[in-house]
């Protein structure tokens, strides 16, 4: 970006942070995610960074919190109130240790940490003045962080927490005692009476998040509606001054105090000795912090000693012995540089934008679905647009808001083509769908991604044929369909790019391994519309296979493997399935019984029956057999089924089992799999670093049971 552009962009990010910024902390509005407004702010750094003289003093990245909004009177703040520096990486902790070493000028120091919980609620500061005799200091104003200078008066309204002391003694020691006393903290409301509030509230007038409505219920002009929203406060500061009139040597003592004296403290807070442990701690909060009755968004570590505190002392308007380590981003912002189309394995024509690299729950995302036309057009999706990203079901990436007041003059719409862009077939739209689709059966791009999907790790789980091989098997002719797959030797692999002579038996032993498929994998990698996994497992179980007792011979590369287990065998007998009898059991089958399969319903069906029927799958099918695939029905199709009319949800991790192997055994087994708890669960099976479906559990009273006795119940039967 010349500077030119990045003054222009610098302009329009300045004008909508402060945008947002006011509809948040002054209007109680949430128009978008606290995570989108961060990602806003960092742009703004990164490109003031790079252009240093293009900063203003009104630049949202120079001022601390919010503006004032004139309804409340204004107080100044006895201390100027800071923000803290955000890291979102162990990198970022490193360097900001790094960096405070350099700044002490030693560095070999060594740092201990004190960790605290990041509240996600409203900064509060509490101004207490020391009464006329003895120890007593009694509250005198409450005020918000404003502007970091001044702040807004809220005493009417801090007055109604319970959890605030109106008056308190100092008693330690040797104690300096000075006219006032700031002590800072959280205010936030729980997720329990949020929940309550807002069923009272109507539509209009709910609250989008705790945060949001504890602000909001602070601001309020009549105390009477604040008491009534059951606001708690945590609290962790005290003016500079004040804690060494106190003589208060470390942050921890500063904690102490303030819980002597009456103050709610968070006590999730840990010393931690190294960065390594305060990292363990993130980890854990971010895994439970669903658990927990407030919310939280991330961590923050100070250094405990307060004379090192001291000597590291403050930029222009952050603490240089603190940081804010925030939890991974679940949306964030992006530019769209292009927008191109996908070819999926059913012909589905997918949209996708390309964006700037953003880091987004933790991984770095460079492209995002933009479903299809109708989606485009319902968000005015066009190439150079800031979006909004978040993952969809925690895997895929999304674009779901378009921020218009940062659109460029030269964004342009985007035109959807008429064609396939790959093999030019003009695109159809059926009746009903939202999708636009190639109808070309022998479209390359339909082809490769065909093969990618049977390859993929819940289908036939071909290690090493992913998109580059893929690709470059069928440049080089060396493939035509999936089928051709299961014959290729070690010459046909030794003419790729980069196929030494490991990498060759590497993938020659995993095609080898997948010729012997679960039934509901193999049915899966069929790739058929309308069938994922979970239809495909039910498929596998709903109907009656003319499975037989096969004796088939193993390869070299079968029995390397097998080796690894126990002694080698020529031959070997599975329980199985030709794919010629699949197609023939299917295709003889009637809809409405296929239909009837819990987990199925007429529109699967219909797909399954059309795909049997078309005689170039057919073919497809008889190609696999005879270079020797077979779907294998397991034993545990036979077990009993003592799990029948059961209902199991997995939460932590087993010790041994995978979550994948647990949900197998309970299903071949009668049981069903919910991934969510329901008065309707049987049993939550119980791992390590379980979720908030534990707590789901607890209180509908749902049994737990662990991997062990798991175990007992399938063996004892």
């Amino acid at each position: 970006m010349n500077r030119h552009d990045a003054e222009t962009r610098i302009a329009k990010l300045k004008e909508e942070i402060k945008r947002l910024n006011r509809a948040y902390f002054i209007e109680n509005r949430t128009e978008v995610s606290e995570d989108v407004r961060d990602a806003l702010k960092q742009e703004l750094i990164g490109l003031e960074k790079a252009y240093p003289d293009l900063i203003t003093p009104d630049s949202p990245t120079q001022r601390v919190g919010a503006p004032l909004d004139g309804r409340l009177p204004k107080v100044r703040h006895l201390s100027p109130k800071e923000s803290l520096t955000d890291a979102f990486s162990s990198a970022d902790l490193a360097d900001w240790v790094d960096q405070m070493r350099r700044s002490l000028g030693k560095e070999d120091q060594h740092f201990q940490l004190i960790v605290e919980l990041k509240i996600d609620g409203l900064n509060i500061s509490m101004v207490y003045k020391k009464a006329k005799e003895g120890r007593r200091y009694e509250l005198l104003r409450g005020v918000t962080r404003g502007n970091g200078i001044e702040g807004e008066d809220v005493t009417h309204t801090v007055r109604t927490i319970d959890a605030v002391p109106l008056s308190f003694d100092v008693n330690r020691k040797g104690a300096t005692l000075p006219a006032f006393l700031e002590i800072s903290g959280e205010v936030y409301m729980t997720k329990a009476a949020l929940k309550k509030m807002n069923a009272r509230l109507s539509e209009g007038e709910k609250f989008a998040n705790c945060r949001n409505a504890a602000a909001g219920s602070v601001r309020q002009l009549d105390p009477k509606v604040t008491a009534e929203r059951d606001l708690r406060i945590f609290c962790y500061g005290l003016d500079r001054d004040g804690a060494n009139d106190i003589g208060l040597k470390t942050q921890e003592e500063l904690m102490e105090f303030l819980m002597e004296s009456g103050f709610p403290v968070n006590r999730e807070y840990r010393m931690c000795k190294t960065l390594k442990d305060a990292e363990k701690m993130y980890e854990h909060f971010h895994t439970h912090r669903d658990s927990l009755p407030y919310d939280i968004d991330g961590i923050v570590l100070k250094v405990n000693d307060r004379r090192i505190q001291h000597d590291l002392g403050s930029t222009a308007k952050a603490p240089r012995w603190a940081r804010a380590f925030k939890f991974p981003a679940e949306q964030k912002t992006a530019q769209v540089l292009s927008i191109g189309l996908q070819v999926g394995r059913t012909g589905a024509i997918t949209p996708v934008a390309h964006l700037t690299p953003t880091a987004l729950a933790g991984t770095t995302v460079t492209r995002a679905t933009l479903h299809n036309f109708d989606e485009i057009e319902r968000l005015d999706v066009r190439v150079g647009d800031t979006v909004i990203l978040q993952k969809a079901g925690d895997i895929i990436p999304e674009v779901v808001e378009v921020l218009t007041n940062l659109r460029p003059k030269s964004a342009k719409p985007f035109h959807f083509p008429t064609h396939c862009p790959v093999c030019a077939t003009a695109l159809v739209r059926p009746e009903g769908e939202a999708v636009h689709r190639c109808p070309n059966k022998k479209c390359a791009g339909v082809r490769q991604e065909s093969i990618e999907h049977m390859a993929s790790r819940y289908a036939f789980n071909i290690e090493g044929l992913g998109s580059e091989t893929v690709d470059a098997l069928l440049a080089q002719d060396l493939i035509e369909d999936r089928a051709d797959i299961f014959t290729l030797t070690a010459d046909d692999l030794a003419s790729l790019p980069a196929f030494k002579e490991r990498k060759t038996e590497n993938l020659l032993r995993a095609i080898a391994l997948a010729k012997h498929v679960d039934l509901d994998r193999f049915l899966f990698g069929l790739g058929m519309r309308h069938i994922g996994r979970e239809t495909a497992d039910a498929l596998a179980r709903g109907i009656a296979w003319p499975s037989k007792k096969l004796t088939v011979e193993r390869s070299a590369e079968m029995r390397a493997q097998a080796s690894l287990f126990g002694a080698p065998k020529e031959k070997v007998t599975l329980l199985g399935i030709r794919p010629t009898d699949i197609v023939k059991t299917l295709t003889e089958a009637k809809e409405e019984d296929i239909a009837a399969i819990d987990g199925i319903g007429p529109v699967v069906a219909e797909s399954v029956l059309e795909w049997m029927r078309d005689k170039s799958n057919q073919t497809l099918l008889k190609k696999m057999e005879a270079a020797g695939v077979i779907a294998v029905q397991t034993e545990g199709s036979h077990a009993p089924q003592i799990f029948k009319d059961m209902v199991f949800v997995l939460t932590g991790t087993l010790p041994t089992l995978s979550r994948e192997e647990a949900k197998k055994l309970i299903k071949e087994r009668g049981g069903s799999v919910s991934s969510s708890v329901s008065k309707l669960t049987t049993y939550v099976l119980l791992g390590e670093n379980p979720g908030s479906k534990e707590e789901d559990a607890r209180k509908l009273s749902i049994p737990f049971i662990d991997e062990a006795k798991f175990m007992k119940m399938i063996k004892a039967n």
